[in-house]
């Protein structure tokens, strides 16, 4: 009857979620084959996005049938709603340059759900003074970009590198920072704050770290994106041919070899478990999810509950792991559309878009490998990828700033080229372009720059 249909529904429903999240690691078939055929957003109601409209019930079940770009439209929408609803005042926060993970934290550490508000930021330089500049915005991403940049970084203690370079809690982070869970979830709305924002943020996650955000149980084969020798040494276990016991391996886990300290038994009594041929598919289990969940579960708790302080954990699950990585740090090629940047980007300072300086920079651009063109967006808005839905979704705007020339009159009579590099302000997404002469020198200038990222500064 119907509590049998309902059955027979629930389980294909999770058949079609394990293919698809298998598919997303390691695809078996084209993305496109997922898709509803003849798909017409406007026939689902697509601007009633209550609770229960019919979108949000797909979205929930089978997001995987709506087109990426429409779910992050979704996605944006539904972000904007909570933004026009919100009531809470402006906040205003000093910090000081030298301290800014600890000043974040204990002024913005005590707010939740306020944290969906405005936040104003005012900085203090290292001599102890107020610098002057009333934040209309740039700083506020300036103080957020470097927020996330040092909080997160290894160094900090929080997170971890992968071989790959991609971060994932570190499971030792008690032992090096005391008050750890708090600044997990602390760093939880923080990122929350960004996607609320609209913010794009350079932080490259591990997979299984990225799963978890989205309430997922990381299994075996999400391994590999922690620690590929761990998995391989367990797959040999797995095919081991001969006796494996003879590869003297017990139920237990030496936690030094994370960063913490003593034994972890899989199993009550682990250290006198002996692995058989008979228990090893138990024991190769047992190990991928003490790595994967168990050994980092009260710190991906504290970081979801953060998280969803500020951004609804329903409305992410609208995204695969990958996708909701591309929704953090824009699209993961470095290439992009320079017709697209071209399209949105802003002059000022007396730079138009058919002065000649401007055409000689976009010709450079235009020449330039994927490799070079993440360069130029890293240097000029502190994430080296495009955003998701287009440069129509950069805030702020893209902007090429005139920086006048240095020339004497002399200079100027012999056009000798300027010798300033381009620089950046990334808090505005502002690249300052001196007016060269020659395309062979912009081009010149400009890679030197992006290169050594010598142009930041602070404006």
């Amino acid at each position: 009857g119907a509590e049998m249909r309902k059955l027979h529904r629930e389980a294909a429903t999770q058949l079609l979620h394990q293919l698809y999240d298998r598919n997303a690691r390691r695809e078996f078939c084209p993305l496109d084959t997922w898709l509803q055929k003849g798909f017409k957003m406007d026939a689902f109601g697509i601007h009633s996005t209550t609770e229960d409209s019919q979108t949000l019930v797909v979205l929930r079940e089978f997001p995987h049938v709506i087109p990426l770009d429409e779910r992050c439209r979704i996605f944006k929408r539904l972000i904007a709603q909570d933004q026009a609803a919100q009531t809470f005042p402006t906040t205003y926060v000093k910090i000081r340059r030298d301290h800014i993970v600890q000043d974040a934290f204990t002024k913005l550490g005590v707010y939740r759900e306020q944290l969906k508000g405005v936040v104003k930021v005012n900085f203090v330089n290292e001599s102890g003074l107020d610098e002057s500049g009333i934040d209309m915005g740039g700083l506020y991403k300036e103080f957020l970009t470097a927020f996330i940049e040092q909080a997160f970084s290894p160094e900090y203690g929080l997170f971890k590198y992968n071989n790959s370079k991609e971060l994932y809690p570190n499971p030792a982070s008690g032992s090096q920072v005391s008050n750890h869970l708090d600044l997990f979830s602390f760093l939880g709305r923080m990122l929350g704050k960004a996607m609320f924002d609209g913010i794009q943020m350079d932080l490259p996650f591990c997979g299984f770290f990225v799963s978890k955000l989205l309430g997922k149980h990381n299994f075996i084969d999400e391994l590999p994106s922690l620690d590929p020798d761990l998995h391989k040494n367990l797959m040999f276990v797995k095919n081991y041919q001969g006796d494996v016991s003879d590869l003297c391996l017990d139920f237990s886990v030496s936690a030094d070899e994370m960063g913490g300290s003593g034994l972890h038994e899989l199993v009550p009594g682990g250290k006198n478990l002996d692995v058989s041929n008979a228990n090893r598919i138990q024991y190769i289990h047992l190990m991928a999810d003490y790595r994967l969940n168990k050994s980092i579960k009260a710190q991906c708790e504290a970081f979801l509950r953060g998280f969803q302080d500020v951004v609804s954990v329903e409305w992410i699950r609208f995204f695969n792991p990958t996708e909701l990585q591309i929704l953090i740090s824009g699209e993961r090629k470095g290439d992009f559309d320079v017709e697209d940047l071209k399209r949105h980007t802003e002059y000022s300072g007396g730079y138009s878009a058919s002065d000649s300086v401007c055409r000689k920079f976009w010709k450079v651009v235009s020449e330039m490998d994927p490799h070079q063109k993440s360069l130029l967006l890293k240097f000029v808005t502190s994430c080296p990828r495009a955003p998701l839905l287009g440069f129509a979704n950069l805030q702020p705007p893209f902007v090429i700033h005139k920086v006048r020339a240095n020339r004497s009159l002399m200079d100027t009579f012999t056009r000798k080229e300027e010798k300033r590099l381009p620089s950046a302000s990334t808090c505005m997404n502002l690249l300052k372009l001196p007016e060269y002469l020659h395309t062979s020198t912009l081009r010149e200038k400009l890679l030197y720059a992006i290169s050594s990222n010598t142009g930041f500064e602070l404006s």
